[in-house]
């Protein structure tokens, strides 16, 4: 395919695409590299320039890029329900229920929310959304083992994981949040509460007769079918909810000893 074929099947199903050996821009291909960079480049030039600008500023960005993620997030699902060779909804794989789809859920109490509630969204879009996002960024297999870099899908999977690349880094720096004044243990565990909250549906889909692997709790897909294989499905569960929890805690831990050995 050449670079006008790849334009002219823009919004083209993988159902009627050839195979990813003979498609440009797929993961770990040259334009791949290229689009990436790119991107990667955007979120740093954007992120030093929004940073400085006024927390109003910086609310009305994160507002725009908020409502882009889910306007695309609901068509790319409608795409891909309707678009393949039959229309069909994939309830075990489409919905919004993966670590990283709870972006979408945080960030309004992040851009919204106050004292406490935006400390707990905007600590899990630095904790696990930045570590998820940077996984999907460098190891998009789930999209552009089908589809190039230049396709709706491949397009979504970038302008969406650099968002949350980009709020993270903006947060961050501008002082927005912080990773410090930790005096508390509960504080340690507020960035986890976003994805508890989901977690409850993602686990309600995982256990019904759909049989799904949402936020990994079964530990049944991708590399992590191997545990779940070897281990019963609460324990599964268990381990998922500890590692959760560590993820959103580290970063903070620091703080906490430091600000005790301060107290003691």
């Amino acid at each position: 395919m050449t670079l006008t074929d790849l334009i002219k099947n823009f919004f083209t199903h993988k159902d009627f695409l050839p195979p990813a050996s003979e498609i440009p821009g797929t993961m770990f291909t040259p334009l791949h590299f290229i689009i990436s960079g790119i991107a990667l480049a955007l979120v740093i030039a954007l992120g030093l320039y929004f940073s400085k600008r006024s927390e109003r500023a910086v609310r009305i960005t994160f507002a725009v890029l908020w409502a882009s993620a889910v306007v695309l997030e609901i068509v790319k699902i409608s795409w891909e329900t309707l678009s393949g060779r039959t229309a069909s909804f994939e309830w075990g794989g489409v919905l919004p229920l993966y670590p990283c789809s709870v972006f979408m859920y945080a960030m309004p109490f992040a851009i919204w929310g106050r004292g406490l509630v935006r400390r707990a969204a905007s600590g899990y879009v630095c904790t696990l959304g930045v570590l998820g996002a940077t996984v999907n960024f460098v190891y998009p297999a789930t999209v552009m083992s089908n589809y190039s870099a230049i396709s709706f899908a491949g397009f979504h999977t970038v302008f969406y994981h650099c968002t949350m690349l980009f709020v993270a880094f903006v947060m961050l720096r501008s002082g927005y949040h912080s990773f410090r004044g930790v005096r508390r243990w509960y504080e340690l565990f507020l960035p986890a509460l976003p994805l508890l909250f989901v977690s409850v549906i993602a686990n309600a889909v995982n256990f019904s007769k759909i049989g799904s692997d949402y936020m990994f709790f079964r530990l049944s897909s991708f590399f992590f079918a191997p545990i779940g294989a070897a281990l019963p499905t609460p324990v599964c569960v268990l381990i998922v909810y500890i590692l959760y929890l560590i993820i959103h805690a580290v970063p903070y831990l620091p703080s906490y000893v430091a600000n005790k050995r301060r107290s003691a």
